[in-house]
């Protein structure tokens, strides 16, 4: 599977098939559908989503998480652990590229070319429900 953004659009493409545009999705009245980390997830993560209305937690490895956000497959995506801004900067530009967001537990975007290139804790989010 492969997802990437092409002239201001998200798309994914898996073999050989042709690529097919994506959008994110809102939470719908079941719940978001969260993606955590399967080797990541802390006490930390659990009480962030305790916060939400969550029907369905998937674990997912590295930016897959990004192109399930991306997709639509997911609506919710707190990292709330360690990452550089290589891990994030390709995965943020495919959610943005859908009509997503990466911003910080301050709200505010994620940004690079920070010193160090560490990134704060962030959330991955579809659309607002």
């Amino acid at each position: 599977m492969v997802y990437f953004t092409q002239g201001g659009a998200a798309y994914r493409a898996e073999g050989d098939e042709e690529p097919t545009a994506i959008r994110v999705a809102a939470a719908d009245d079941d719940g978001e559908i969260a993606v955590v980390s399967r080797s990541h997830y802390s006490a930390e993560t659990a009480d962030f989503l305790a916060a939400y209305h969550v029907s369905e937690e998937r674990a997912a490895g590295s930016s897959l998480k990004f192109g399930l956000i991306a997709s639509g497959a997911a609506t919710l995506y707190p990292r709330l652990g360690r990452t550089m801004e290589w891990d994030t900067a390709a995965g943020d530009a495919v959610v943005r590229a859908a009509g997503g967001s990466v911003r910080t537990l301050d709200g505010e975007p994620l940004r690079y070319g920070k010193p160090g290139f560490e990134n704060p804790h962030f959330i991955v989010r579809g659309e607002s429900s």
